[in-house]
């Protein structure tokens, strides 16, 4: 294992200082771009890298197309292995950082690295009249390590104890218990109960799941990991399968030949300088019974003009708790898609098809500005609600609203009246360095609206989701950080003395030795 790390970083001779102002013009570079990455590269590799994770959106796809054509590297590989670059310094340990994220040729778990140490806890409040007791609150402690590609946990969830382990060499991978799987998945096995916000590029928190068991072959094609092997798991399917994955995690699927059910993952994105970037997110369950998931696409034209967001889904019971169990639980299945597409955030239409049972919802808006400035836009909405399943019903939406949108940067508000009744909506999106984000939604319907409310939120696996929701307020707060997640939702019903408030915190400490 370690002579095929220095083999392959040996491979890798090129600096960012060696990349000429030419090639990043070429590259697509705005002129600014390119000034301050030869200024960056005059400094320390570890100022170059925090300079490089801080970029955001197109600035940030452009940096890491670059480094990945001219196949950069921090280090030159006199520099790892002399000095004070050993490779247990710390200096080394950005190297690998570098290679093992930027340019996936091996995965992180797969290098030699400093052992770690985490811990945590995470605890969960529903509040709702006549739940038992013990569906109401959840907690959860745990304990775990990793180092040179192995990782293992201990928990105690509630009242039970579980394991997690992963066990990797160049060839193949072993998982084991209820945490650790080579597949992204977030429906696959979900522990009800449970869920996990710090789940993230190098977090050693993935998704909880139930008792679940993998072993997996690994290999390299063209500089590229690919993995298949077989599993069990009895939560997903009482038959063992095979599971595949490929680089870098974007697609993934596992099948279960008895039961002939499936489960597919995609996380992906192109980025061209002539036809802009894009990116598709997917996850479903596929089954002779019931069949569930999402599919969202997100589209950016090259000059950052044109935007379309895309989103089809469908929900079932089959799902809960497996989703955030803040939702409101459906009881039958729903179809949802929607679209939404603008020219610069100000200029724009969306449109909205549900079905859910007998009862079938549809509707299409405009908006357009009145008034414009780089510090926001003041817009002007219409908007059709239809109702065609249960009663004939057609309603008409006039709002007014602020609006700021920059990257996953969102922050809205504004008031919307219908003829019987109205509703205030609120939403914001912050990203903040250091990989912290700040979120918040809300909507509060007045009167007695006689269709539901378009109501914008963010749920764990998509960047972006919409659903519909007839609650008279709906409070949503969500904080998340490398180390630490807050999750708070509040949401009633008219005329109904029975309000939802779920809380969630998780905490995560990692110790380096």
């Amino acid at each position: 294992m370690w002579i095929s790390l220095v083999q392959t970083l040996n491979a890798v001779e090129k600096t960012p200082d060696q990349v000429s102002v030419p090639q990043l013009l070429q590259a697509g570079f705005p002129p600014h771009l390119a000034a301050t990455w030869k200024t960056k590269a005059k400094l320390s590799p570890e100022k170059f890298l925090e300079w490089k994770r801080s970029l955001k959106g197109k600035e940030a796809n452009l940096v890491s197309r670059v480094w990945k054509e001219q196949e950069i590297n921090l280090y030159t590989s006199k520099q790892r292995f002399h000095g004070n670059d050993s490779p247990n310094s710390k200096s080394f340990k950005y190297a690998k950082d570098i290679k093992s994220k930027d340019i996936p040729t091996k995965s992180l778990e797969g290098s030699d690295s400093l052992y770690e140490l985490f811990l945590g806890m995470s605890y969960q409040n529903l509040d709702v009249r006549y739940l038992p007791r013990k569906e109401k609150n959840h907690s959860s402690l745990f304990i775990g390590g990793r180092g040179k590609g192995q990782i293992w946990i201990l928990e105690k969830r509630d009242e039970d104890l579980s394991y997690g382990a992963n066990l990797t060499s160049q060839q193949f991978r072993f998982t084991s218990g209820s945490r650790y799987k080579p597949i992204p998945h977030f429906y696959f096995a979900k522990d009800p109960n449970f869920y996990s916000q710090l789940e993230r590029t190098d977090s050693p928190l993935p998704q909880p799941i139930l008792q679940s068991h993998f072993f997996g072959y690994r290999f390299l094609k063209e500089g590229k990991e690919y993995e298949w092997g077989i599993y069990h798991a009895n939560a997903f399917s009482v038959y063992p399968g095979i599971y595949f994955v490929s680089p870098n995690k974007s697609y993934s699927a596992v099948w279960s030949a008895g039961e002939n059910k499936s489960s597919f993952y995609i996380n992906d994105n192109w980025n061209s300088k002539d036809w802009g970037n894009h990116r598709v997110q997917s996850e479903s369950i596929l089954n002779q019974k019931e069949s569930v998931g999402f599919f969202y696409l997100k589209s950016e034209s090259p000059e950052s003009k044109y935007f379309l967001d895309a989103t089809v889904y469908r929900d079932s019971p089959l799902l809960y708790g497996v989703v955030s169990p803040s939702e409101v639980r459906p009881e039958i299945p729903q179809i949802l898609g929607y679209t939404r597409g603008s020219f610069k955030h100000f200029l724009g239409f969306e449109y909205l098809n549900s079905l859910e049972g007998h009862r079938k919802e549809s509707g299409r808006s405009g908006f357009f500005p009145f008034f414009l400035s780089e510090w926001g836009n003041l817009l002007y909405r219409y908007r059709e609600y239809n109702e065609s399943g249960n009663y004939q019903w057609n309603e008409i939406g006039r709002a007014a609203f602020y609006e700021w949108r920059k990257e996953k940067a969102v922050v809205s508000f504004g008031f919307e009246a219908r003829e019987n009744g109205g509703q205030w909506e609120g939403k914001l999106a912050i990203p903040i360095d250091n990989g912290n984000l700040l979120e918040f939604s809300a909507i509060f319907r007045e009167g007695q609206p006689k269709t539901r409310a378009w109501f914008e939120n963010w749920t764990y696996a998509t960047d972006f989701n919409i659903n519909l929701t007839d609650r008279a307020e709906i409070i949503k707060l969500k904080w998340v950080s490398p180390f630490i997640s807050l999750n708070v939702s509040y949401s009633e019903k008219e005329n109904d003395p029975n309000p939802i408030l779920f809380i969630n915190f998780q905490l995560l400490q990692k110790i380096d030795f």
